[in-house]
């Protein structure tokens, strides 16, 4: 969707993606992500080697879902190279980390989650100081829940999680608007379940996505076609998927500035 300055007005549901999106969630993920590990692999230490930590950063933009951590983890220590990673790691190496080690994504689930829950017990001010919202995300969404655009947070994590990192940034988003993995649909039909319970048009839906195959999905929906979609440009994704962005009709590459200012700034200059 090409948004131009003069078409511009304001979404009447803003669903927003919170890893990449709202906060910054590496390091936590890391952390929780090498506990796993090393219940798994039978790891030792506090944490991978400065240059692996490093590599699984780079790597954060090929993740899904927090249980695909520790098998991207596997994946960089068994020496995959990166680039062959940022291709491959959901159509091969996944799968291959996966049915190689007799994993099962389930339990992967419980695990990622557990390791969590047991972070939070033990030092939640710790938990919490591990993660970051982005700078100006949170004085912006609240300005949005006082105003007449209904905010979503819609994530492939635990929705508890992200609405205890809501509420401790000050973001008092009611817990039904915080839908995490728990609803296990795929955000295409999240947007679809907006759309038919809050009677909303799709091109008064807009979504701020930071994963590109995440916004092709939603794309590729025929019946989508009018909802506003955003690639936000800060979060975990590599260039050439903002070049991707860049070049698509449907896309809206959007940056930090753009996302925490007003909807008149979210446009792009469009063919005549």
């Amino acid at each position: 969707m090409w948004l131009k300055e003069e078409s511009v007005t304001a979404p009447k549901i803003l669903a927003v993606d919170f890893d990449g999106v709202i906060c910054d969630t590496a390091h936590e993920t890391l952390k929780s992500t090498w506990q796993v590990y090393r219940e798994i692999w039978n790891g030792s230490g506090d944490g991978p080697s400065p240059e692996v930590a490093a590599a699984f950063h780079r790597m954060r933009p090929t993740l899904e879902i927090g249980w695909e951590a520790p098998v991207l983890l596997r994946a960089i220590l068994e020496g995959v190279p990166e680039a062959t990673l940022l291709r491959e790691f959901q159509t091969t190496w996944r799968s291959r980390i996966v049915e190689g080690n007799h994993l099962d994504p389930a339990d992967l689930a419980v695990r990622f989650d557990a390791a969590r829950d047991a972070w939070i017990q033990r030092d939640l001010p710790g938990w919490l100081a591990s993660q970051h919202f982005y700078p100006g995300v949170a004085a912006r969404l609240r300005i949005l829940l006082g105003g007449n655009v209904r905010v979503f947070v819609i994530t492939t994590k635990e929705g508890r999680f992200a609405h205890m990192l809501l509420k401790a940034n000050g973001v008092t988003l009611p817990t039904v608007q915080v839908w995490g993995k728990e609803r296990a649909r795929p955000k295409a039909d999240l947007l679809r379940v907006l759309h038919q319970e809050y009677a909303v048009d799709y091109d008064d839906i807009w979504f701020v996505e930071d994963r590109m195959p995440t916004l092709r999905a939603v794309e590729g929906q025929a019946d989508l076609e009018a909802a506003g979609l955003f690639l936000a440009t800060w979060g975990y994704n590599t260039a050439a998927e903002r070049d991707e962005a860049g070049a698509d009709r449907r896309i809206t590459p959007l940056t930090l500035p753009q996302f925490c200012g007003d909807f008149s700034g979210w446009t792009r200059s469009g063919p005549d």
